[in-house]
């Protein structure tokens, strides 16, 4: 039978910063999730962008464009991983958004967008289970999730709003400037 933890962010100013208010009920979702993007970036920085702007991942992308079933995308995505020897979080984050994307005939737009939502799940997950019902926090689990999802779609909106490219190169320059969205204030009345 398998256990689940609970990997805290390092504890670092960035993220001190972030945990202060994720999960805040004063603090608005688009905040929340502008600190958990800059500490990821200012934590991770050229590494986050080469994890996510990975060839394999541009592929991905390109085949959540033209697959026809789930099943082909992720056996294609699984037979690129596997022949490149490659393993890592971002590579099982990218086979979930992959998954999403082909089910709900996205594309490769969805493929970017989901990518992106599952990163921010995966950041804020790290520390929000930590602050359920805590003094000016969410309340309740089905709180903490329902601001897992508003943070992930907003992460979806951020990677819709630039145009998607999956030769390695545009894909590199999509996913900067998608990581360069994510850390700025939205202007009111965009959702």
């Amino acid at each position: 039978m398998g256990t689940s933890s609970n990997h805290r962010s390092p504890n670092t100013p960035n993220w001190n910063l972030t945990r202060s208010v994720l999960g805040n009920t004063q603090v608005s979702e688009d905040l929340q999730s502008r600190e958990i993007w800059r500490a990821a970036i200012a934590d991770r920085g050229d590494v986050l962008k080469s994890d996510l702007g990975m060839p394999l991942l541009a592929a991905a992308c390109d085949i959540a464009g033209r697959a026809t079933s789930a099943s082909e995308a992720l056996n294609r995505f699984e037979q690129s991983v596997l022949s490149n020897h490659a393993a890592s979080l971002t590579l099982d984050l990218g086979k979930r958004a992959l998954a999403r994307a082909v089910a709900t005939k996205s594309g490769a737009d969805g493929f970017a967008a989901e990518l992106f939502a599952e990163t921010a799940a995966y950041y804020a997950s790290r520390d929000l289970p930590s602050f359920v019902a805590s003094v000016g926090r969410v309340n309740t689990t089905t709180e903490a999730i329902m601001l897992k999802e508003k943070l992930m779609n907003l992460a979806r909106k951020a990677a819709q709003s630039v145009p998607v490219r999956t030769d390695p190169a545009g894909w590199k320059d999509y996913i900067s400037r998608v990581l360069s969205t994510l850390q700025k204030e939205r202007k009111k009345g965009k959702e």
